[in-house]
């Protein structure tokens, strides 16, 4: 019986305090829980369940263990003293036991102690099982649940953050793009105001280009004409000025100085590259010159006037001067060609330091006349006396020619100009390489001038 109360006590440990009393105990180490008058006490039903009686549970205890049930509830158990076996209920036997509330011994050690311990107080398992699961539940804050939850709550954020953006950024969208279409309509009318501002400057400087190309000679008032201007009444143009020629991407080759024994060579190169250039050309006293003049437009080549003479001094003396030495160079081209002139160059450019006292009147004059004159914005460098290079001419020319969107190029024919001839052909390659079209000039061309204003003599 001593080896059955320690299992049923001391082995299972069933000394915790229960809610429904406190822990008592017994003699040679026995505990016993002791239960309070409130509680709902049926220890023989929870110790043994199914047994209804003192003698039933008798009856499950083997004979060898089985003591006597006293009717007072002790227990009598054989090979034990009578003081520690005498398991009564007096005053006596409880002098040594726990205050109320104090506990014998440790904490049950497993689950299935507690589910005991519960049943014999009354518990079913299933509420032990759910009192131990609360126990046993981790803290909310850093357990897995937790981490979950600030996942799921960074997922629905990630999620609602750009929809509220995107509908905000949407709204700001239509906004500004309504303000974009007013001003759009804006710039269109400012742009439409500007596109007839444009126009009529260009009709303007068309009608300016066509005054310097000498198409309003008719209008000038000539009831008090200046004495000059009563000089060769034959030296004029009498054919209409066409329409201006809208010529960018396209060069010009020019040759100053001649007809000389360069120009035929000149001609061969020309006529091979299947290009067409301008020969403003002086003198023609000999049968050769006269007929280098006719070769020139017999091949299709535009031929001006530069001049009789080419001496400075002499022809810009004054304006009666110019007009006498020109009216020799244009008679000269008329007998030997059949043509009339109507396009010039200055020697040494339109302003130079020997023009430039009389330059604006010779100017104005010879528009008057209907001649149209051109200067250039593009020089070889071969009308210098001093010798230079077919490589020269041609870098002089290709390196500086994709500044421009159209230009006239300054060469020169005359007898000491070998270099002029070797590079030609190495200069209307480079120009069409470089996407130029090459032509030329006639009377309906832009004249490319310098810049009388800014002009100071040395």
């Amino acid at each position: 019986m001593k080896q059955l109360a320690q299992e049923a006590f001391v082995d299972s440990e069933l000394a915790e305090e229960q809610s429904h009393g406190k822990t008592v105990h017994f003699p040679g180490e026995m505990r016993a829980a002791e239960w309070s008058d409130d509680a709902v006490f049926a220890p023989m039903e929870r110790l043994f369940p199914g047994a209804e009686t003192e003698n039933e549970l008798a009856e499950e205890i083997a004979p060898q263990d089985q003591g006597h049930f006293a009717g007072n509830g002790s227990i009598e158990a054989e090979g034990l003293p009578e003081a520690e076996n005498d398991l009564t209920t007096s005053d006596e036997s409880f002098d040594d036991l726990p205050e109320e509330g104090e506990t014998a011994g440790d904490e049950p050690e497993t689950e299935s102690d507690e589910v005991l311990l519960g049943e014999a107080a009354g518990f079913p398992a299933d509420q032990m099982n759910v009192k131990n699961e609360l126990l046993d539940r981790e803290p909310y804050l850093g357990s897995v649940k937790f981490f979950k939850n600030i996942i799921l709550a960074v997922v629905i954020a990630a999620i609602a953050i750009p929809s509220v953006l995107a509908a905000s950024f949407w709204k700001d969208g239509q906004t500004a793009l309504a303000e974009a279409e007013k001003r759009n309509e804006v710039l269109n009318a400012s742009f439409t105001e500007l596109q007839t501002q444009y126009d009529q400057m260009a009709q303007e400087k068309l009608a300016q280009e066509r005054i310097w190309a000498g198409s309003v000679a008719e209008r000038v008032v000539k009831s008090d004409p200046l004495y000059y201007q009563e000089l060769y009444p034959d030296f004029y143009v009498t054919e209409p000025l066409g329409p201006a020629v809208q010529d960018d991407g396209t060069m010009y080759l020019t040759f100053d100085d001649g007809p000389s024994s360069n120009t035929p060579l000149l001609l061969t190169v020309l006529r091979n590259k299947n290009v067409k250039a301008t020969f403003f050309v002086v003198g023609g006293d000999t049968e050769k010159q006269r007929q280098w003049m006719r070769d020139i437009v017999d091949e299709g080549h535009t031929l001006g006037m530069h001049s009789y003479t080419h001496r400075y001094r002499e022809l810009y003396a004054s304006v009666e001067a110019f007009l006498d030495d020109f009216y020799k160079q244009f008679t000269a081209i008329k007998e030997a060609t059949g043509q009339t002139p109507t396009i010039f160059r200055f020697p040494g450019g339109s302003v130079n330091t020997y023009n430039y006292p009389v330059y604006r009147e010779i100017v104005a004059e010879m528009l008057r006349r209907g001649f149209v004159f051109y200067d250039w914005n593009l020089s070889s460098g071969d009308a210098s006396s001093n010798y230079i290079s077919p490589k020269k001419i041609t870098s002089n020319i290709l390196d500086n020619a994709p500044a421009f969107s159209r230009g006239i190029v300054l060469l020169h024919d005359a007898p000491s100009k070998d270099s002029t001839v070797e590079s030609l052909a190495g200069v209307i390659d480079g120009l069409r390489e470089q996407g130029f079209t090459l032509a030329p000039l006639t009377r309906e061309v832009r004249p490319m001038l310098f810049n009388y204003t800014d002009y100071q003599p040395n």
